[in-house]
């Protein structure tokens, strides 16, 4: 059996993981370890032969892992970090954030980002660097839908595999680097539970949602319109259409997130009639250049 307080205070050796180190890692994300999780469509063990994912390992042992896996070539998000409980947190998240940081400036990346959830973990983000920089917001459906504003009329249908592409550059011409979304994570949230349609405007798509559903609960998981199309209610229009097939499905419980300083989001939703749930999760990010 192994003996947990031989690891204290103990360095290993640090390496980039691969898929052929997926039950070892399975296996350590079962132990008596901290971890924090990234709040995205993909599991930590799918990140694996993405860089950097790196362990620390003694004596063929895992004492801590981290994978800061990039979205897109400006942006990099801590997908996970596991440390084993018997070590100290800041020698070891150290250790590998400069390896990562190293790692990710030589392929150009200049922005780091994470989601602060538990307090130990954010306690790491500040101690090294990263800048609050806004918080993810809960906002619930809180009252029927008012009538649609829109003054012309979109086509919505349903979201077909071919449209992803045109999806996803929707969405990088809609967000900033740190709020973009790749291909690979669309496409991942595509195949999930739930509704997903597009707004067709003389049959070219301007806009998009992917929401998700389990049971009672309905969750409106992305949004976006091309910016040459914003301001003309297709938003709007999309998430009406979305409430309606909610409201069929007899949905209790209908939320949504999104940036505390996204004023033109936070209004949108307010005049559908959600409200903040008081909920938030931090977001920091730490600059490479």
């Amino acid at each position: 059996m192994e003996q947990n307080h031989l690891f204290t205070d103990t360095k290993g050796k640090i390496r980039q993981a691969d898929p052929q180190d997926y039950e070892r890692v399975a296996g350590f994300l079962t132990q008596n370890i901290r971890i924090h999780r990234h709040l995205d469509w993909f599991t930590a063990l799918e990140w694996l032969g993405e860089q950097p994912f790196l362990l620390e390992t003694n004596e063929n042992q895992i004492l801590a892992m981290l994978c800061a896996a990039k979205e897109n070539p400006e942006t990099s998000w801590i997908r996970a970090f596991g440390i084993r409980k018997t070590i100290p947190n800041k020698i070891h998240w150290q250790r590998l954030l400069s390896k990562a940081i190293q790692t990710l400036r030589e392929t150009g990346t200049h922005e780091m980002a994470s989601l602060a959830i538990e307090p130990w973990y954010e306690d790491l983000l500040t101690t090294s660097g990263f800048s609050h920089q806004q918080d993810v917001v809960v906002l619930e459906l809180d009252k029927h839908l008012m009538p649609s504003k829109r003054s012309r009329m979109f086509r919505i249908r349903s979201m077909q595999p071919e449209d992803l592409r045109r999806v996803q550059e929707i969405d990088r011409l809609a967000f900033p680097p740190l709020w973009q979304n790749s291909l690979n994570a669309l496409g991942k949230a595509y195949q999930q539970n739930g509704i997903a349609t597009v707004a067709e405007d003389n049959d070219n798509i301007v806009g998009y949602q992917i929401s998700t559903t389990m049971t009672i609960y309905g969750h409106l998981a992305r949004l976006a319109v091309h910016p040459d199309f914003q301001r003309q209610g297709i938003a709007y229009a999309l998430v009406s259409d979305l409430m309606q097939s909610f409201d069929n499905l007899e949905m209790w419980r209908v939320t949504v997130n999104t940036q505390s300083d996204n004023l033109a989001s936070l209004n949108l939703y307010h005049s559908l009639g959600f409200k903040l749930t008081g909920e938030k999760i931090p977001v920091f990010t730490l600059s490479l250049d």
